[in-house]
């Protein structure tokens, strides 16, 4: 699978490895260069800027993190039908375009959102704050991400 991720958008190639959950292939999308060059620092597989999304996918699982409505119509054009499109964003009180006609309905993609500060019902007496800072530490720790960039090339990164 391909994910991808918007302005940044997100593109991931899901793939399950143990009990971590694993990504054959990350592209991101951004408009500023320092970003895209903190993107690829970080070890993603592809940093592109959103006119290079239709060439990109299609992707499997998109997360639109950016807070505009044409990155989200980016995510859910470029994700492949039965695929699914996850909003980390808030659009605030604005009214948003998107283009949901037949097409769309017919891809069966799925909108999901998605909520930091709070997680599902369904999932919060398993999932205690204290069991997710857990884990989130163990990844953290097996990705070591101050091995990714040095502190010369954070400091340098601008946005």
């Amino acid at each position: 699978q391909q994910t991808t991720m918007t302005a940044p958008l997100v593109l991931f190639d899901d793939k399950t490895n143990n009990n971590f959950h694993t990504f054959g292939t990350i592209t991101t999308f951004d408009t500023i260069p320092d970003r895209l060059a903190a993107s690829s620092l970080m070890g993603t597989s592809q940093a592109l800027v959103p006119q290079e999304a239709s060439n990109a996918g299609p992707f499997d699982v998109s997360i639109e993190i950016s807070g505009n409505y044409r990155a989200l119509q980016s995510a859910i054009d470029n994700t492949r039908d039965g695929g699914r499109i996850i909003v980390g964003s808030w659009y605030g009180n604005d009214d948003v375009l998107l283009k949901l006609g037949i097409e769309f309905h017919r891809s069966q993609k799925t909108l999901q959102t998605s909520q930091v500060s709070q997680i599902s019902s369904a999932l919060r007496s398993t999932w205690t704050k204290e069991r997710r800072f857990a884990l989130t530490w163990q990844l953290v720790k097996s990705l070591q991400p101050s091995k990714k960039t040095n502190y010369e090339d954070r400091n340098n990164i601008q946005g």
